[in-house]
């Protein structure tokens, strides 16, 4: 069976460190050595070689190249973090587009019932559906997103708000861009936050109720999660990512801890900026103080939002694992294998269900199978607009980000 961390026989020792020291760049972690971090506590996958499968690492990897699930990766005969990512795609599209349930859950291990679906596409030459669409034959849907990104930036370049004066005056190092270089270049990988329901002075009232867009290769998925921070630590009060463009690339978070480790994205490398407020709602005396670059504010996963935020988000940008709408705008359930908290991750359930992050997993591994072999391709640009921006688009409307988030909460636990 194919898992990470597994290559082929003929797979050279100095191909197995080429691979390490990509990884390290890629995900910003020098300390590992030779293992690679799985999903659950605790749970390290050391380099092995591959037995006992009916294909090869890189005859995976061709198929999945040939599919359109991976157009960019590698056939180096490793199963690394992005070949993963491109086997629970694959498995994800079987198991919905095609409807085919009985591959079961997205675990990223190609066994017998994932293989015997790669022979069947082989046979017939079968592509995902989107393999004709591109940045420069978008999706309509993907197309008005970013129509609204160059509204919004036009918005604000003419007339920026209070918080994005404060930014654009800043001079410190930071991964979140002044307005007038915010960047929607279409061949990027774009994500955009909708903050709704600004005002909520209450602690312990923040809801996973804000809708997350994600815009890569001509194509639309939409997700809901929280933008807020609904706990802290720091005495300074609640850190909010201030509104705007912030860079993130594919990574972990709480790495201090080896067996706590958790997959996020994370800022690139210097930290996004935030503004606290201890009341929670921000004020002209919070905008007056300085801003805070801040390394930790990553982009996770929030269980299956079905209790208030809490300390699923000290201020991170919190995807929920319960479902997402697809290309298609079509919703998809995913709460028969979406854990509801982290020591659930890897197990099954009480109907044998083995237990993934659902939802946010797909937009994960979207990100790391769809895009491109150099560094920067893996690179987020997250876009963080409130519900009152959507306005500026009549295609997508005032409305559109209750929409996302009212289909997505109907969906049955």
């Amino acid at each position: 069976m194919i898992t990470l961390g597994t290559y082929d026989s003929n797979v050279q020792t100095s191909a197995l460190d080429e691979y390490i020291e990509h990884a390290k760049k890629l995900t910003g972690v020098e300390k590992w050595e030779n293992k690679l971090r799985g999903e659950k506590d605790g749970e390290w996958a050391d380099f092995r070689q591959l037995s006992g499968s009916a294909m090869t690492v890189v005859d995976a990897q061709r198929f999945l190249k040939e599919a359109g699930i991976f157009p960019f990766g590698k056939n180096d005969g490793i199963c690394g973090y992005r070949t993963l990512s491109a086997i629970r795609l694959f498995q994800e599209y079987v198991r919905t587009v095609e409807g085919e349930a009985g591959i079961g859950a997205p675990d990223g291990r190609m066994g017998p019932k994932t293989i015997a679906h790669a022979g069947r596409w082989r046979a017939k030459n079968q592509k995902v559906e989107w393999d004709s669409v591109s940045a420069a034959n978008p999706s309509r849907e993907y197309a008005q997103w970013m129509s609204l990104l160059h509204k919004v930036k036009e918005k604000y370049v003419a007339s920026p708000n209070a918080m994005l004066r404060k930014l654009n005056e800043d001079t410190q190092p930071s991964d979140t861009i002044k307005v007038a270089n915010w960047d929607f270049d279409p061949n990027k990988i774009h994500l955009i936050g909708v903050r709704r329901n600004e005002a909520r002075p209450v602690a312990g009232e923040q809801k996973f109720d804000d809708a997350f867009v994600l815009l890569i290769r001509g194509l639309a998925f939409k997700f809901f999660g929280s933008t807020d921070p609904g706990a802290t630590e720091n005495p300074e009060g609640f850190p909010f990512l201030t509104q705007g463009q912030h860079l993130y690339r594919f990574g972990w978070h709480k790495i201090g801890d080896l067996n706590r480790v958790f997959h996020a994205l994370k800022p690139l490398s210097r930290g996004v900026l935030v503004v606290r407020s201890k009341d929670l709602v921000l004020t002209d005396a919070d905008l007056a103080k300085k801003l805070e670059p801040n390394i930790t504010i990553n982009i996770h996963w929030g269980g299956e939002g079905l209790f208030n935020v809490g300390k699923w988000s000290l201020g991170c940008q919190v995807i929920v694992g319960k479902g997402y709408i697809d290309h298609n705008d079509e919703v998809v359930n995913c709460s028969e294998y979406a854990a509801t908290k982290y020591d659930q991750l890897g197990g099954k359930n009480n109907t044998g269900v083995y237990q993934t992050k659902g939802a946010y997993n797909v937009l994960t591994d979207l990100v790391a199978a769809l895009s491109g072999a150099d560094q920067d391709d893996n690179v987020v640009r997250y876009m963080l607009i409130y519900e009152r921006d959507l306005a500026l688009s009549p295609e997508i409307g005032a409305g559109k980000a209750h929409e996302i988030v009212t289909r997505l909460q109907a969906i049955p636990a």
